[in-house]
């Protein structure tokens, strides 16, 4: 009976030290692994703490940025607003000059185009070595001058449009043929006519000095 309680008793003890060993064990591995969490928990902190320095919030009472106005913004390549050419520019803002006023009757080229003007038109038919021809020059000439804009004065020199002789039937030199606004022929005369008859003419078509 001595000798068991003597082995219940080595038993015991060698039950006791196991457990003991394994509790040992056990806190090893607890305080081993908080060691891990206490060197993790730093880590994820700086690292918040560092996102946290490069985005900083905007502070309160701050206005935004400034956004550059419509008037600032430059036009031209990019902007979908294109340049103004400065060709176009300076022909924008320099006025229309009137033509100057002809020195002289139109020649007989210009006919057609003053017939369909919307202008009377006295076309003068002749030739430049007649003497019936060389007395109306300076009176078509005057005439181109007074009636300017109002109604076409043309000299036909017969000598270079001799198919427009034939065709208005001239057989006199000079021969003046009055046209209304529409190109219509209304009256002719048939040799020299003076300022005063031809301003009665032209008077009588609606047209005046």
């Amino acid at each position: 009976m001595v000798i068991l309680a003597v082995l219940g008793v080595v038993v015991a003890k060698d039950a006791l030290k196991d457990r003991q060993r394994t509790q040992g064990a056990e806190s090893s591995e607890i305080q081993a692994h908080l060691s891990r969490e206490r060197e993790t928990v730093p880590q994820e902190a700086a690292g918040s703490a560092s996102e946290e320095t490069a985005a900083p919030q905007a502070s309160e009472g701050e206005p935004p940025p400034a956004q550059p106005s419509a008037a600032a913004r430059p036009t031209g390549a990019g902007s979908g607003e294109p340049a103004t050419p400065p060709q176009q520019a300076q022909a924008a803002s320099t006025p229309q000059q009137a033509a100057p006023k002809p020195e002289g009757p139109l020649p007989g080229s210009e006919l057609a185009a003053c017939l369909k003007s919307g202008r009377p038109t006295m076309a003068d038919f002749g030739k430049g070595w007649c003497e019936p021809c060389k007395m109306m020059v300076p009176i078509l000439e005057q005439a181109a001058q007074d009636y300017w804009g109002k109604a076409n004065i043309v000299f036909v020199e017969l000598q270079n449009y001799g198919e427009l002789g034939r065709q208005y039937r001239i057989a006199v030199m000079p021969t003046q043929v009055f046209f209304d606004a529409k190109g219509k022929e209304v009256t002719r005369h048939m040799g020299y006519m003076g300022t005063e008859d031809i301003e009665r003419e032209l008077a009588a078509l609606g047209v005046k000095k």
